[in-house]
């Protein structure tokens, strides 16, 4: 008996380990996605951003912005 329960234990331990170790793999994973999408969202504004300000008078009123709405968006910090 005293055998099985060691047993027992040792495949308790193990397991418990594993949970550990996929634990902290998933946490570095979503960690590395967060920056990542924080990163596409800033490439994302810089480019949408630089668009906007290289478009005339005509294509702003198609869009319904004004040169102050232009202006107002591309003096935004890139990350908001």
């Amino acid at each position: 008996m005293k055998n099985g329960t060691s047993e027992a234990l040792n495949n308790l331990e193990n397991s418990q380990l594993n949970v550990s170790q996929c634990c902290k793999n998933t946490l570095a994973k979503l960690k590395a996605n967060i920056w990542k999408q924080r990163l596409a969202k800033i490439a994302h504004n810089w480019r949408t951003r630089s668009k906007l300000s290289s478009l005339d008078d005509a294509q702003l009123k198609d869009l319904g912005l004004t040169a102050a709405d232009v202006d107002q968006e591309v003096r935004k910090p890139v990350w908001k």
